[in-house]
């Protein structure tokens, strides 16, 4: 076939969560950016249509990305109709995802037909295994793209491949003998699995897909990450181009809560370069309320100024309204008086925060996204794994960066004010932790903006437009 006749439609499939959906946007932007001529189209459900499409609209990219909303019903399978999904309802909305096939099948095979000269490429996330048959069944190309960074993939998927898991407190990971992993870093799901359970099924058949994709793309970068691109290489045998950080350029656009940001930022203005501990569990987990009694109390002992975001605590709405005796009495109160701290309730303008000059640390679940953010500005972080692969994220930013300390692991974790003080003073005092931790994060900041210039050969743009000649021949 002619050069000229080569033309691509990326169909772009993000799992159905915000710490999924951020990504995939930024991945959509890189797509446009490494091919201009390829249509690029991302699939979402209803209710992330809307502010999507505001989102590409925002940043220019609206008459550029498409968006194609298959229908879903979150109460036909027991969920709830807003963003609001439980940790523990995960494993349903993983089912329910599968719900999606028919009208996903429809949509690629309507391309092919549709454009039958064209080479449709399904860039799908790495909970919708799935879709590895769909495009096979239409003649379509297929990636699989891991939102999470290398070292957390492999030690998380490598763990499920390897169910049941020894009783130990700690044990040697297979096939990865040298490094080990703690119970603690387990989450309830997967201790407990046995191979034959709900998760345990559904994660098998994502190993699956995975060895039988075209491409595995992956949300990091060689030089921020080598060894666990280096360990997923080892377990997957297709190629793996590493296409991240697929961070915004530009902050997302104020979202709810929004009208905090002018104060927020206002704030960070008066304060000290390096001095404010930014602390946020991210849009999918929550701590417990006797959890976010310590961590305050370990707030107010440490006396270094910080900025809270607050959600309501596990087991409660995670949409519903804040109250009052989540937190000590007069806690907030305290610290907006005498100008050491905020509360922000459910939102605060993350982006814009870590860049900000008075960032000093971040007390962070250790989720790839914020992960990424915070590196990015050359900011250090405290660590609170709370699920999933965070526990391996916290492992590998402390024990091979150098730039984390981890101060709790799990939701049911006994933090002690006490120990928090003394973490935060780690890395926000006067101590050589401090500087050192700050020296490492400010070489990750490095590493992180020359993969995001689009000159460098191991840019994000590189490697994307790569991966286009290599797999999808356009």
């Amino acid at each position: 076939m002619a050069a000229a006749a080569r033309r691509a439609h990326v169909v772009l499939f993000p799992f159905m969560a915000e710490g999924h959906l951020a990504p995939f946007r930024c991945l959509a932007e890189l797509a446009r950016r490494a091919r201009p001529g390829a249509r690029v189209t991302v699939v979402v459900t209803p209710g992330t249509a809307g502010p999507l499409r505001a989102s590409l609209a925002a940043d220019g990219l609206g008459g550029d990305v498409g968006v194609h909303a298959l229908p879903f019903d979150p109460a036909g399978h027991g969920l709830p109709a807003g963003a609001g999904i439980a940790s523990h309802q995960l494993i349903t909305l993983f089912a329910a995802s599968e719900s999606l096939r028919p009208a996903f099948r429809n949509l690629v095979a309507g391309l092919r037909a549709a454009d039958p000269g064209a080479d449709v490429h399904v860039m799908a996330d790495m909970f919708l295994g799935w879709t590895l048959d769909v495009a096979r069944e239409a003649g379509a190309s297929h990636s699989a793209v891991l939102t999470t960074g290398g070292y957390g993939a492999a030690v998380y998927f490598s763990l499920w491949n390897s169910v049941p898991l020894p009783a130990d407190d700690a044990f040697p990971l297979p096939p990865f003998p040298d490094v080990t992993v703690c119970r603690s870093q387990l989450t309830d799901h997967l201790a407990a699995a046995d191979g034959k359970d709900a998760w345990s099924t559904f994660v098998s058949k994502q190993i699956a897909a995975f060895a039988h994709t075209d491409a595995l793309l992956v949300n990091t970068t060689e030089n921020l990450d080598p060894k666990g691109l280096a360990m997923l290489r080892q377990l997957f045998d297709v190629p793996i181009y590493p296409v991240g950080p697929l961070l915004r350029v530009t902050p997302p656009a104020p979202a709810l809560g929004a009208k905090n940001r002018g104060a927020i930022l206002g704030w960070l203005d008066k304060q000290p370069p390096c001095s404010v501990l930014y602390v946020s569990f991210g849009s999918q987990y929550t701590i417990s309320a006797s959890q976010m009694m310590e961590l305050a109390v370990g707030l107010e002992r440490s006396a270094h100024r910080f900025v809270w975001v607050v959600r309501p605590p596990a087991g409660s709405d995670v949409d519903g309204e804040f109250r009052p005796e989540w937190l000590p009495e007069g806690f907030r109160e305290r610290a907006e008086a005498g100008g050491r701290g905020l509360v922000a309730r459910c939102w605060a303008p993350q982006v814009e925060i870590l860049a900000h000059a008075a960032a000093g640390a971040f007390l962070t679940h250790c989720g790839w996204n914020s992960v990424q953010e915070s590196l990015g500005s050359g900011v250090p972080l405290l660590g609170w794994p709370l699920s999933a692969e965070q526990f391996y994220n916290a492992k590998v930013l402390a024990e091979e960066m150098g730039v984390c300390v981890e101060v709790a692991r799990g939701t049911r974790a006994a933090l002690s004010g006490e120990k928090l003080a003394a973490a935060v003073e780690a890395v926000l005092g006067d101590t050589a932790e401090r500087a050192g931790m700050r020296r490492r994060a400010a070489e990750m900041r490095e590493v992180i903006a020359a993969a995001r210039e689009s000159g460098g050969e191991g840019s994000s743009l590189k490697v994307m437009e790569r991966f286009f000649a290599d797999v999808v021949h356009c």
